[in-house]
């Protein structure tokens, strides 16, 4: 996918990246103008050995789990036997890179990979099971540069003395036969003698289902209104809507639960240092359902909320839709309408509890509860909540009891172990994890309960904040394991700055706020939400050895205990996660019925 280019106001388009790195300034300038820039060769070209490759960790299984600094080290660690190998099962994924430098820098780097083929065991290659991209560096807010988007681009420029990074993409088809494959990466660029490896993959015979079929509540909110200012479309117009369908493919590709869906305008509100409040993010969520007041009674039109629904239907998320709004975020809450006697757009702050906030929200909900149910919808439809306290979550629960009880039960909360008598869907602040009830998670699971854990701007790691390194996103879903839970929930998908290119941080921790870029067509991945599909994969094999040895599976326990996702990371971190996987494929394996 490429950054997006097109209907964006100036200021947007000198955002765009050109090849592999993010521009600014006057070479930005000279791209939104049509100039072509490219690194100055130190010298008329590069030398037959131009290339100096390594492998970032020194061992291609886990080398994924670092980012690679821009600047190219002093001395570049080569190998010189130049073979590689990996291991995968079916219908998994596993994620390695490459670090490519030169002295002299070269242009047009280029990697390709051959078919996997399995020489002498009479089963099929697999054809383009490999994808290449190029990680691109963009600001890092602690200083420097960092490594993150992966551009879908067919070659890219290296200035002398950077490195870029090459990375690799291993998808193996569910239906794919087992057995030992091998194929070759050549990397090569202008004037310059390739580079080839030879590549070894053993794919196990174990089948993962696919991530709809899989019992991992993935919750990720997803924020349709940057897709729109990203693109300079008008919100909830048929291009809006066309446009977030490749996002919301991409979540139905990782497993997403749960379909968000602001029904009040703005439900996030923080207070700024100049004591207004506004939205937390650069976008506001504006809210999918209109709201309208005649100074006597409230009408409400659900067109742009049902819109955003069935396309989240359809497009394989669910069958979870939670609706945001009834408390607003931090305590701040806020009625927006429009005024039908005068036309007028009104934001209104009500009180918790008080005579406005009751009667509208009562209309609200009563005319939800009809709608819902009209639709067919009523039964996965729930109220969702975003840290609030069991004194506020009260006062919402008071008022749903009266008027709309069909919802008691359907809660859904974000927050502290405290709501947990109000939720059925309850997600805990991993800045609590030391205090975390097992007694609470483990009762809630026999009661037919979802509890799942987000992470936020803290702690560093794991997480999937930029900073963290790259395996801290994959150790997010062993957190999970560990703890019994449910799956992973986070804010957010994508509730991108105005450039998350070049000024990627908005009011938190970079990559807090989003795990994918915007693209010209469509999401751009990044190293962090390649490595959380890992994880979720990891937790589905766990999740396997469950079902069919037993939670206390030795190997289940010993791999549990044996991966610590809050220990600092390194070569005996990456090289446990990697051990304890390898085990469980193998008592996975021995349990096949052809065996």
């Amino acid at each position: 996918m490429a950054p997006p280019t097109r209907t964006k106001p100036l200021r947007h388009v000198v955002a765009a990246i050109t090849k592999h790195r993010p521009v600014v300034g006057i070479a930005a300038l000279a791209l939104v103008l049509g100039s072509t820039v490219g690194p100055v060769p130190a010298s008329a070209g590069p030398s037959a050995d131009a290339l100096e490759i390594w492998v970032p960790t020194g061992d291609f299984a886990s080398s994924a789990f670092m980012r690679v600094d821009q600047s190219a080290p002093d001395s570049v660690p080569v190998d010189a036997d130049r073979r590689l190998s990996l291991a995968a099962v079916r219908g998994g994924h596993t994620s390695a890179q490459l670090a490519v430098t030169s002295r002299q820098g070269v242009e047009r780097l280029r990697v390709r990979v051959e078919p996997l083929i399995a020489p002498g065991q009479g089963i099929e290659a697999i054809p383009d099971a490999i994808q290449v991209r190029y990680p691109s560096y963009i600001p890092d807010d602690r200083g420097g540069v960092i490594a993150d988007p992966l551009l879908e681009v067919d070659s890219v420029d290296v200035p002398a003395g950077q490195t870029q990074p090459v990375w690799f993409t291993l998808a193996v088809p569910a239906d794919a036969s087992p057995g030992t494959y091998r194929s070759r990466i050549t990397v090569s660029a202008h004037k310059v003698k390739p580079v080839v490896y030879e590549l070894t993959v053993d794919v196990a015979d174990v089948v993962l289902p696919p991530p709809a079929e899989r019992n991992y509540h993935l919750n990720l909110w997803f924020q349709p209104d940057t897709v729109a200012d990203q693109l300079g479309l008008e919100l909830w117009s048929e291009e809006h809507f066309e446009a977030m369908r490749p996002y919301l493919q991409d979540l139905a590709s990782r497993g997403q639960r749960v379909i968000n869906t602001a029904v009040a305008e703005d439900p996030w509100p923080v207070q700024w240092p100049d004591g207004t409040w506004r939205s937390q993010t650069y976008v506001p969520y504006h809210s999918l359902v209109d709201w309208y007041y005649d100074g006597q009674e409230w009408s409400f039109d659900f067109t742009n909320w049902d819109r955003m629904v069935e396309e989240g239907l359809k497009a394989g998320l669910g069958p979870y839709i939670h609706a945001f709004g009834l408390l607003m975020f931090r305590g701040y809450q806020h009625i927006v309408y429009t005024d039908t006697r005068t036309g007028e757009r009104v934001d209104q702050e009500v009180s918790l509890g008080g005579q406005q906030w009751t009667e509208a929200w009562s209309a609200f909900l009563i005319a939800f509860e009809e709608h819902v149910r009209e639709r067919g919808w009523l039964d996965q439809t729930y109220l969702a909540f975003d840290e609030r306290p069991a004194s506020e979550m009260q006062v919402a629960i008071d008022l749903v009891e009266k008027v709309a009880p069909v919802f008691k039960n359907q809660i859904a909360i974000a927050g502290s172990a405290s709501t947990d008598p109000f939720a059925y869907d309850l997600s805990l602040n991993y800045s609590n994890v030391n205090s975390w009830s097992q007694e609470m998670i483990n009762r809630r699971r026999a009661e037919g309960k979802l509890t799942t854990f987000y992470t936020w701007a803290n702690p560093l790691y794991p997480n999937t904040v930029t900073a963290s390194a790259p395996i801290g996103a994959r150790m997010l879903s062993w957190v999970s394991a560990k703890h019994n839970l449910d799956g992973y929930l986070r804010w957010a998908y994508n509730s991108w700055p105005e450039d998350p290119y070049t000024d990627p941080s908005y009011r938190y921790r970079q990559g807090d706020e989003y795990l994918v870029y915007p693209g010209e067509d469509g999401p751009v991945s990044s190293i962090r939400w390649e490595l959380f599909r890992e994880g979720q994969e990891d937790f589905a094999l766990l999740d396997q050895l469950a079902a069919r040895g037993g939670v206390d599976h030795p190997v289940r326990v010993a791999a549990l205990a044996a991966v610590d996702p809050a220990a600092t990371p390194g070569p005996a971190v990456y090289q446990a996660l990697l051990g304890a996987r390898a085990a469980i494929v193998a008592a996975l394996e021995e349990m096949s019925p052809a065996r």
